[in-house]
């Protein structure tokens, strides 16, 4: 997807959440085992969003980092492909020649 693509898609989502959160402004309990914290909707509903994308960017880290690796690999690859095809395009010699036509 080309990133404008997904700036815009990225721009539209945060837009609709935080319309969703802000319609919602009830107050909530929020329960984790034994603890326990009272606080509004909204706070829930955009705290809960932004974890959810440092989340994604943290499980998304690994993929990057191997594709970066990987283009390195490939890159240096390429850079010795085009060396060995320069070194032997300058050992060439002409295997024949056109014939000239005689001058009259």
């Amino acid at each position: 997807m080309p990133m404008i693509a997904t700036l815009l898609l990225t721009l539209i989502l945060a837009i609709v959440t935080a319309l969703f959160a802000l319609q919602n402004t009830a107050p909530a309990t929020v329960r984790f085992l034994v603890w326990e914290y009272q606080t509004s909707l909204v706070l829930v509903i955009l705290s809960s969003a932004a974890l959810g994308v440092m989340l994604a960017y943290l499980v998304s880290i690994s993929a990057r980092w191997r594709m970066a690796r990987e283009s390195r690999v490939l890159n240096a690859t390429v850079k010795k492909l085009e060396t060995r095809i320069w070194e032997l395009e300058g050992q060439q010699t002409p295997s024949h020649s056109s014939p000239q036509s005689p001058q009259p």
